[in-house]
């Protein structure tokens, strides 16, 4: 880029900053706790969240039963300070609800839409030979880009949204964005090496109006890892089932004498069931007393992060929906003989150290799974901000950036 057009982007950022602008409104779709609104939020010179929807649906039911609730909205009201919408995003009506909002198709900047992830990954093995039905939620988000007609798009998933089994549903969303003259990015991050002390792959997709300039990636690598010990070591120590006073959120759940002595017996700083196992300080009576029946059957070397301890100096493992259990992957603090509180889980996953969680533990802990980190969504509003105020960069180098989109199936 030459000099005049940093001298020019330089001084649009300085007038902006000398004249009061109208904030930019943002709605979020499937808004969950508010981890892609919070990074917003942080700019709150500059964003202005007028709208969030969510269904607060957790797990799909089975049989009679009805699924789980996550109780997402009212953390999201508690947070960032607006309730959500409680609606099925399947069969809201997008121009029912941009007029409930009061908007004119147009006047909206930043449309943030996440759909469920679990019908695209590869974990469920199912999802190799079904087409979750949710998948259709990719595609359902280009009515409501059709309908509210904003400046951006932003949306995180999976990384198998690009290049899984299902990936035909963001190519459609992919055709329909270019049919209303939407400039595409996409690629497939480790949000680790952009801050994130966690190893989480995730795509992230941001589309602009009117082919409209969209730079190179959204998110700029910080050069070295943020390490489990550099986000929780400071939090005072509590046992399970203790609630710490200080801090509400800095709770675990309690457990049965039988996943206590499991616990204690796994090694510190990075140990799993799989120690226990091959350690031949134990008797195979010890191990069959530790150990569930499952363990002995699996191969050797599978499921190694199941009721395993996070290492002290390196990122988390990924952290999903399902991190309420010890069972469920690798949660158990390095050193404490329980699972991570939900406080250490929502640092970790990149929330502020003052986020507060409504509902019960289970669904806490649920919430943060689900979540898009919000050290990562600042980045992005960031990145809309350098976008929309260096507007003599976009002007120059918009028509190069048409002929030279990155791929939208090539991770980044």
């Amino acid at each position: 880029m030459c000099y005049s057009l940093v001298l020019d982007c330089f001084k649009n950022v300085l007038m902006s900053s000398l004249v009061a602008q109208p904030l930019w409104k943002v709605v979020d779709l499937f808004s969950g706790c508010g981890g892609m609104s919070a990074g917003f939020r942080v700019y709150d010179d500059h964003f202005s969240i007028v709208g969030a929807v969510d269904y607060e649906v957790a797990k799909p039911g089975r049989g009679k039963h009805k699924p789980s609730s996550t109780r997402c909205n009212s953390t999201y009201r508690r947070n960032i300070g607006i309730a959500p919408k409680y609606a099925d995003l399947s069969s809201l009506n997008p121009q029912a609800y941009r007029q409930e909002l009061g908007l004119e198709k147009g006047e909206l900047e930043v449309l943030i839409a996440c759909p469920p992830c679990t019908g695209f990954s590869q974990k469920n093995a199912r999802n190799h030979l079904e087409d979750d039905p949710r998948n259709g939620l990719v595609e359902r988000t280009a009515s409501f880009v059709e309908e509210f007609f904003p400046e951006f798009l932003v949306m995180e998933n999976v990384k198998e949204l690009l290049n899984g089994k299902q990936a035909h549903h963001f190519q459609y969303l992919c055709d329909r964005l270019s049919h209303l003259n939407y400039s595409v990015y996409s690629g497939v991050h480790n949000l680790s090496d952009y801050g994130l002390p966690q190893r989480r792959m995730r795509t992230l997709v941001i589309a602009r109006r009117d082919y409209g300039f969209l730079g190179d990636k959204p998110l700029t690598s910080v050069g070295r890892l943020t390490t489990v010990r550099e986000a929780i070591a400071h939090l005072p120590k509590v046992s399970a089932g203790e609630v710490h006073s200080a801090d509400l959120m800095h709770v675990a759940p309690g457990m049965t004498a039988t996943v206590q002595r499991r616990i204690r017996a796994i090694p510190k700083n990075g140990g799993s069931w799989g120690d226990i196992m091959n350690d031949p300080n134990f008797s195979e009576e010890e191990k069959r007393s530790l150990l569930i029946p499952s363990m002995f059957r699996a191969r050797p070397g599978s499921f190694p992060d199941v009721y395993g301890r996070l290492k002290w100096d390196t990122v988390a493992a990924t952290i999903t929906r399902e991190c309420g259990h010890v069972g469920n992957g690798r949660y158990v603090h390095p050193e404490q003989d329980r699972l991570l509180t939900v406080r250490e889980m929502a640092l970790l996953q990149g929330f502020p150290s003052t986020y507060f969680f409504e509902g019960p533990v289970s669904a806490k802990y649920n919430q943060i799974g689900d979540a898009v980190p919000p050290s990562i969504s600042k980045q992005i509003a960031e990145y809309i901000i350098r976008l929309k105020t260096c507007s003599g960069v976009t002007r120059i180098e918009a028509t190069y950036q048409k002929a030279h989109q990155p791929s939208l199936l090539t991770p980044a």
